[in-house]
């Protein structure tokens, strides 16, 4: 009796590492059975928002289920996050975030989730390359004009961004630091709500994604006068960097990122970083994104993960030296 015991319990274990073995790709084949749902954390019509909108079209013909976008703004990204990090680890509740999503935890002390330990990275999708803009009403047509305007009109200009602790506020920061001008701020709940000041001229400047801006500037509203990148954009090859004004070592651009709550099984990972990835090189797609502004990267999970480690350091001490803080 005590054999045939042992030869069953042998048996159970053998089968409990076949089933290992086979389990990820079989959950991968029969996944997803419902509705996926990405959350975007902020207001529709930016460059997240689109380029989200764009995965969503796409990966429903290709799950053969519905895919939506939930856009739930608010606390500077932080509620519509929130509400990933506490959703079950089964790849049904997605994020779509921008560089911003890393910055949280040196702006909030009770953040009530962890930017890089809560969630599990699917692909960064592109680099986005944000954009100064001026109201063509202001009158100057270049980085140097402006801050030669500020110069002399101290603390009298004023501009906008889509909310504390969002990238057009860092970037706008970073310029009055490296430029030596005094330029008020003025935050708005999401880019799009920042937009009818800007083109009334009530406030003066902006950093921007080109997807957000982009009709404004082609209407003659608003006057692009350089991207923030640390080198010209080859979607945008005639347009001078901020540097180029004679700000040496300014340079920075925004980036988006496809994320899962933290424990999503590994398989449901790889199957929608190998549908993302897909989508993100098509052709059409990357010359949908480019007009946009936005340059396809594509990474794998790794690479994602690394990326998010050194943007939180680097905007951790941007957060200090520039002393930004939450509405």
């Amino acid at each position: 009796m005590n054999v045939s015991l042992n030869r069953f319990a042998h048996a159970l274990a053998a089968l409990a590492v076949a089933w290992a073995g086979w389990a990820g790709p079989v959950a991968a084949q029969s996944w997803p059975q419902k509705p996926i749902k990405i959350i975007v954390p902020y207001t529709p019509g930016g460059a997240s928002d689109i380029t989200a909108r764009i995965l969503a079209d796409r990966m429903s013909s290709k799950f053969g289920q519905p895919v939506t976008v939930d856009n739930r703004a608010g606390a500077s990204g932080t509620i519509g996050t929130d509400a990933v990090a506490k959703a079950a680890p089964d790849g049904y509740t997605l994020a779509f975030v921008a560089s911003s999503h890393v910055v949280n935890k040196a702006l909030f002390a009770n953040l009530p989730y962890e930017p890089i330990k809560g969630f599990a990275p699917i692909s960064q999708t592109a680099n986005v390359q944000l954009v100064m803009v001026v109201p063509a009403s202001l009158g100057v047509n270049s980085v140097a004009e402006f801050i030669a305007l500020a110069k002399a009109k101290p603390g009298s200009l004023s501009y906008a961004s889509s909310g504390s602790g969002s990238n057009p506020q860092f970037f706008a920061e970073m310029l009055k630091q490296a430029a030596g001008i005094e330029v008020m701020h003025v935050p708005y709940k999401g880019s799009t709500a920042a937009h009818a000041d800007l083109l009334a001229g009530r406030t003066q400047m902006m950093f921007d994604a080109l997807a957000a801006v982009a009709p404004h500037v082609k209407s003659g509203r608003l006057k692009l006068l350089a991207v923030a990148g640390p080198s010209r954009s080859v979607l945008l090859p005639e347009v001078p960097t901020v540097a180029e004004a004679g700000l040496a070592g300014y340079g920075a651009t925004s980036w988006g990122a496809l994320l899962a709550p933290a424990g999503t099984p590994k398989a449901v990972i790889d199957r929608l970083h190998q549908e993302t990835v897909a989508i993100l090189n098509s052709p059409d797609v990357k010359e949908r994104l480019g007009a946009l502004g936005a340059e396809v990267v594509a990474s794998t999970p790794q690479q994602l993960a690394d990326l998010m480690q050194r943007e939180e350091t680097r905007y951790t001490k941007l957060v200090r030296d520039l002393r930004i803080t939450p509405d």
